[in-house]
């Protein structure tokens, strides 16, 4: 085999190297939300469910119990970004929730309905709520999910009474309130 040949052959062979390597970090940084919308402000927040804290900071929230030195006992999943997070009494049963907006893979999580048979992989938003359980190990535990949202949400916030805000990239503000298993739409 000639110079020439062996220098073309490099060449070939370094270009599709580098093109994996180039298509292998976008898609690592797209999982990882550096291509998500710019309009989105991320909050930063601490607040207490239950007897444990609760911080919101860097897209994550992060659930410490003090009895445990301040161990931590709960946290977002690392492909999960938390943009917002209120804790409120939202379901009116006398226990504060926590309650996050936030981006992640997919518009359903492992259970999906019947009728859909693959999980998209967009980044999308979605309203989680969550319960202090002084009998569950994590001391969380989620008692709603939503799917995707089809609206661009840039806050949430508290509502008079139960009912939760939710104030889109128009500034029109919706109220939710829960019913039966999960949030509604009020106006």
């Amino acid at each position: 085999m000639t110079n020439k040949k062996k220098k073309v052959i490099k060449i070939i062979l370094f270009s599709l190297g580098a093109m994996a390597f180039t298509a292998i970090a976008s898609y690592v940084l797209w999982w990882y939300g550096f291509f998500l919308p710019r309009w989105i402000q991320w909050e930063k927040r601490e607040g207490t469910l239950g007897e444990v804290s609760v911080t919101l900071k860097g897209r994550k929230v992060t659930v410490r119990d003090p009895a445990q030195g301040g161990k931590t006992v709960w946290e977002t999943q690392g492909d999960w970004f938390v943009q917002d997070l209120i804790i409120k009494d939202v379901d009116r049963d006398g226990q504060d929730e926590m309650i996050l907006l936030t981006w992640k893979h997919g518009s359903y999580g492992d259970h999906m309905p019947f009728w859909v048979e693959k999980n998209d992989k967009e980044l999308k938003q979605h309203i989680f709520i969550y319960k202090f359980d002084e009998k569950k190990d994590s001391k969380i535990r989620a008692i709603w999910m939503s799917s995707q949202i089809t609206y661009d949400i840039t806050s949430i916030s508290s509502g008079k009474g139960s009912f939760l805000n939710v104030t889109d990239r128009t500034g029109n503000t919706r109220v939710w309130t829960w019913q039966d298993f999960g949030l509604k739409l009020v106006r």
